[in-house]
């Protein structure tokens, strides 16, 4: 089928079944879509769902996957940008990936019709963006913690992080009732992107100084750890832009 094949950018059919497809499963989700609407949105003939995609699985299964590899192109990794930089992308890069005005702005509400509904897919959505996502995120919490914070802890504290993009996405109905304008604006997920960032580089902190070993030489046996900031945050790297 053309729509598993890799060749969805070259066919102008699919393309436009899998723009209408995507607003007909982020309102509904998978069980509440209708085919009928998105064929009459895509202006396509209803049999081309079955011939493109194999029917109404083949082409959420098109769909999910086509928005989850726009969502991780949000971030590329530079070289030479310093460990505080990254994060700061990092966060972005999450928040960009789901929001209403990125170029995969039906995900966010996808996903939250899989939370609640799981499909099939949502193997392949962990597996093609969740995954990849926090594994770099908790890279670049690794780097920025130093090598003496324990695992479990560095994992936690990636999660946290996400934790924080996922409230701004996932509630913002909610958020905008509540701090109405606070989310709005041009440079919305700048700001938050921004603001995330900060906290986290000042938890890291605490984190790496919570684990530092004593000093050299140290006759103070069970005292307080530390203050030092971890080795990446002395670099000054981190401008929030």
């Amino acid at each position: 089928m053309l729509g598993e094949s890799g060749a969805l950018h070259g066919n102008d059919t699919c393309r436009r079944l899998v723009a209408a497809a995507s607003e007909e499963f982020a309102l509904h989700g998978f069980a509440g879509a209708r085919i009928r609407k998105i064929v009459d949105a895509a202006r396509v003939n209803l049999a081309s769902v079955n011939y493109y995609f194999g029917g109404k699985e083949g082409l959420y299964r098109a769909t999910v996957v086509y928005l989850a590899r726009q969502a991780v192109t949000h971030y590329t990794e530079r070289r030479g940008q310093t460990p505080e930089r990254r994060l700061h992308r990092l966060v972005y890069a999450f928040l960009a990936g789901f929001a209403d005005d990125s170029g995969a702005p039906a995900l966010g509400r996808i996903l939250a019709h899989e939370a609640m509904q799981p499909t099939a897919q949502l193997d392949r959505l962990i597996e093609d963006m969740a995954r990849p996502q926090l594994e770099r995120l908790r890279s670049a919490v690794r780097e920025l913690a130093g090598p003496d914070v324990p695992e479990r802890d560095v994992t936690f504290a990636a999660l946290a992080i996400a934790s924080q993009c996922l409230v701004y996405l996932f509630g913002r109905p909610a958020l905008e009732r509540i701090f109405p304008g606070a989310l709005a604006g041009p440079h919305a997920l700048q700001r938050l992107a921004r603001q995330i960032t900060d906290f986290a580089l000042a938890g890291l902190e605490r984190l790496a100084a919570r684990h530092a070993p004593p000093a050299t030489g140290s006759r103070l046996q069970g005292a307080n750890p530390p203050t030092a900031a971890p080795r990446a945050a002395k670099k000054g790297g981190y401008t929030g832009h």
